[in-house]
């Protein structure tokens, strides 16, 4: 299994023509330019932009292990509990909470 995190469509700044570049997690070089640091680990991580929360809570209320808290500075999520299932990510309307990485398989 290889973990994708992100998809660019009509790519054009890498060259010449309109491409695909798929983003894969897991890049072993960590070049100081690196424009992606959130591709270097080889796991799924959540991505908690406080900005966009418009504290709904639906992360809260959709989280069945309790990882999720609406305090006043917005989300805080507890890492133990948390199973990266991605529930809160699905349920929040501004995408707030966010996964960084789906998993697929290898079918090359």
């Amino acid at each position: 299994m290889s973990l994708v995190f992100d998809v660019k469509r009509c790519a054009i700044n890498d060259g010449p023509g309109i491409r695909v570049t798929i983003f894969f997690k897991g890049c072993p070089l960590s070049c100081t330019w690196c424009h992606n640091p959130e591709s270097i680990e080889k796991t799924v991580e959540k991505l908690f932009t406080s900005s966009k929360c418009i504290g709904c809570s639906a992360c809260v209320d959709a989280c069945e292990q309790n990882a999720c808290t609406l305090t006043s500075e917005g989300i805080v999520t507890d890492y133990k509990a948390c199973l990266l299932c991605g529930k809160c990510a699905e349920v929040c309307p501004i995408g707030a909470s966010t996964l960084l990485a789906i998993q697929v398989k290898k079918s090359f």
